[in-house]
């Protein structure tokens, strides 16, 4: 227990060495009268807790402004600690800290740290004490374990290695506070702090129980948050395992996410250049279909032709082909499906016979690989050139699943674009006898 005396008495207080320092004025303090000097002993010299703590009062009601209001406080903040009165000792602490030569007294930062974690819940006031304590240390290490503030009986190196220790522990405190105060906050220390990835990991839980809880859509933040903790190397990173387990947990579900590892580099990417998200997405297995809808979507609004063909071709040869193939077996394809589009296009593959063909065999889907056959019940005039492009409408008869082939019965009216005339006739053959009057 440090003493300070006068000339009658000695008031006990804080065991805090550096209030002996704090407290040599110019000249000793003195009390106001011997009223006040009485009630100062009894407070001091008081045994049970809860009784020091009622003539505490008494003196500082009766006495408010008095030459010993720091050692008095002192009393008071070991006279809460008995009494488990967590938040008086915190705020007593801060009373304690605004004096120049205490404000880096570890003793009271520590209290402030321990009582902290007794209350539940901690009031504002209590928070912004944790908070301003936590902040001092990481702003002020070399003055909170300066040489002078060296407890007795410790080691240089043993006082210089709790630095970084007690630093780190008031980031983490500073986490915890805004992990107490949710996401919102979570992610603004982040954004203030990158390398706080303990963060990133609370966010990745909280997450992951919100998608299990009927929030899918929150999956991509998670896979993030975990990539950043396994990818970021920077100060406050990881160690080298546990950045091992969280790119373990990513990769995997990444590709049940995602449906692939397609793009798992650019998660990593991000993920290592920013502490949050930030509008970067993973697109699900359900967004790229709905991605793929409307891309196919789009297309078939500037495709229409090109677009029912294909979507007659996934029917086709898609598990029900065949009960589909009855439904448009014998109808006009394109028909009526489509408004405003009366053919299909494709491009001459081969005409059997060669000349003055009855059957076009046509490429539609794709440049040089044949998938329709047009049947003519009379042969068409002459030939054309493979790879011209004809436009057709006809009548569904019959297809092939494998290769694809549908075939289509069409008369003239039905095929546009061809510009065959028949073969000239062959050299030196006779010529028809020209009547009279012809």
């Amino acid at each position: 227990m440090t003493f300070l005396r006068t000339h009658k008495i000695a008031i006990g207080c804080i065991a805090l060495a550096a209030f002996a320092a704090a407290q040599t004025p110019p000249a000793a303090p003195k009390f106001k009268d011997d009223k006040e000097q009485t009630e100062a002993i009894a407070a001091n010299t008081e045994k049970d807790p809860k009784a020091k703590l009622e003539k505490l009062d008494k003196w500082k009601a009766d006495y408010p402004e008095t030459e010993y209001a720091v050692p008095r406080l002192g009393v008071y903040f070991q006279t809460y600690g008995e009494l488990k009165m967590f938040h008086e000792q915190i705020q007593a602490a801060q009373q304690l800290r605004k004096n120049d030569k205490l404000i880096s007294n570890l003793d009271l930062l520590r209290t402030i740290f321990a009582d902290y974690a007794q209350i539940k819940p901690p009031s504002a006031e209590d928070t912004a004490a944790l908070t301003d304590a936590a902040q001092y240390i990481i702003d002020h290490p070399d003055d909170v374990f300066s040489a002078a503030n060296k407890p007795q009986g410790q080691t240089d190196a043993q006082w210089s290695g709790l630095k970084p220790v007690m630093v780190e522990y008031s980031e983490a405190q500073l986490d915890a506070v805004a992990e107490a105060a949710g996401a919102g906050a979570v992610i603004a220390r982040l954004k203030a702090h990158p390398g706080r990835t303990p963060l990133n990991i609370w966010m990745g839980q909280k997450l992951l129980a919100d998608a299990k809880n009927g929030h899918p859509e929150v999956q991509s933040d998670m896979l993030f948050h975990y990539a950043r903790a396994a990818v970021y190397e920077g100060p406050g990173a990881q160690d080298a395992k546990n950045r091992g387990q969280f790119k373990t947990f990513v990769d995997k579900g990444y590709k049940t996410f995602h449906g692939s590892m397609d793009d798992v580099d650019k998660l990593y990417a991000a993920a290592k250049n920013s502490p949050v998200p930030d509008g970067y997405k993973i697109l699900s297995t359900v967004d790229i279909e709905m991605q793929k809808q409307g891309d196919h979507d789009a297309w078939c609004k500037a495709n229409p032709g090109p677009c029912l063909w294909t979507d007659v071709k996934k029917q086709l040869t898609g598990d029900g082909g065949a009960a589909y193939f009855d439904q448009v077996k014998d109808s006009t394809i394109p028909g009526a499906a489509i408004p405003g589009l009366s053919k299909f296009k494709g491009k001459i593959v081969e005409m059997v016979p060669a000349m003055r063909p009855k059957k076009l065999i046509l490429a539609v889907e794709k440049e040089g690989v044949a998938d329709c056959t047009l049947l003519f019940e009379a042969a068409l005039p002459g030939n054309m050139e493979k790879g011209s492009e004809l436009e057709f409408e006809g009548t569904v008869k019959e297809f092939a699943k494998e290769p694809y082939m549908l075939t289509l019965t069409v008369d003239k009216e039905g095929l546009v674009g061809w510009t065959g005339k028949n073969a000239p006739a062959r050299p030196g053959a006779p010529k028809a006898p020209v009547k009279k009057g012809q």
